[in-house]
């Protein structure tokens, strides 16, 4: 009897060692993900004040830095995901504007640039 008592604790054990291996593996990959950064360093808004354009804003990050060409591409991929995802500027989009935040501009999620977006009109290509 005893030892049946010890071989379940055992398996119990080996149970709860791989169910915590496994949570742990799946925190890992969730921050290996595109959408992960996309999500912790950008947000696409639609201003109360304007209609006519789209803010893009981002968070600089050593990974994502500002002037890098390889930075740059990524944060349009960024962009064109969550255009994607709300099915908004199906025709493309232009960027009308890139600039830093002003200091007294109103930004709660503390983001590092703004780029003012605007859908072209048209049939989607």
């Amino acid at each position: 009897m005893r030892q049946t008592r010890s071989f379940n604790s055992t398996r119990c054990r080996a149970w709860a060692v791989v169910v915590a291996a496994a949570v742990l593996a799946a925190c890992t990959s969730a921050h290996e993900s595109p959408d992960f950064h996309r999500h912790r360093l950008s947000q696409l808004a639609e201003p109360f004040d304007r209609k006519d354009v789209l803010y893009f804003d981002v968070t600089l990050d050593p990974a994502y830095p500002d002037n890098d060409p390889v930075a740059e591409a990524t944060r349009m991929q960024w962009l064109s995901v969550w255009l994607e995802k709300r099915k908004m500027c199906p025709a493309g989009f232009d960027i009308v504007e890139r600039r830093p935040f002003d200091m007294l501009e109103h930004n709660p999620a503390r983001h590092d640039i703004r780029y003012e977006v605007k859908c072209r009109t048209g049939p989607a290509p």
